[in-house]
């Protein structure tokens, strides 16, 4: 997907939004994203209690290379604000598994949007020879761990609070199996991990 390939997604409410690739011209619309998340969203989410993202946070979220770092970007077509992203970062070492994370921001969750963004990152992961997605889960979310463990996620570690699975990739569309692993991914509630972070440049904070 590039940006000329920006594609309308109807979400369950029947609203629509643009799905494109993010961009470097993008930060605002993401700090404004961020600046409209509760404080619970953003340490669930971010792993930070921080109230700003920095100048530097914002280059390594937004000026990615769309192959080992993809990001993509829900737009509401109506005042063209940013209601959500999903990114994935291939894993040094692993080039067909990379780490994924969703976030939504508060009032847009549970409408669609996030399974709408991991259609399109996982055409863009498979289109990058991306084949398993590894996404963190809070160890005391009991709600989400009980949704991806029941769908069939594979779990593969833990990183201090968060535990750690793969999910495949599948070759035609979304497909039933990672929909329903990532579901818990509407709520916004697949980390942005620690490790991921890590890799972003963002961590830690000063």
């Amino acid at each position: 997907m590039t940006a000329a390939e920006a594609r309308s997604a109807e979400l369950r409410d029947g609203r629509a939004v643009l799905v494109r690739p993010i961009g470097p011209d993008d930060k605002a619309l993401v700090a404004d994203a961020f600046h409209r998340m509760s404080d619970e969203a953003r340490r669930r989410r971010f792993l930070t209690p921080a109230t700003e993202l920095t100048a530097e946070d914002l280059d390594y979220l937004t000026e990615v290379d769309h192959r080992r770092h993809e990001a993509l970007v829900a737009i509401d077509p109506a005042d063209g604000r940013l209601v959500g992203t999903a990114r994935y970062v291939q894993v040094p070492g692993e080039r067909d598994t990379a780490e994924v994370a969703v976030e939504v921001v508060d009032d847009w969750q549970r409408r669609g949007v996030a399974t709408a963004l991991l259609r399109a990152l996982s055409e863009r992961a498979r289109q990058n020879d991306v084949e398993t997605f590894r996404a963190y889960v809070s160890s005391d979310n009991a709600v989400v761990l009980d949704a991806i463990e029941r769908a069939g996620a594979i779990r593969t570690g833990r990183e201090g609070s968060e535990l750690e699975f793969n999910v495949p990739v599948p070759r035609d569309g979304l497909g039933d199996r990672l929909r329903a692993a990532l579901r818990a991914a509407a709520s916004g509630q697949l980390l942005l991990a620690e490790r991921v972070a890590r890799r972003l440049g963002i961590w830690p904070r000063a």
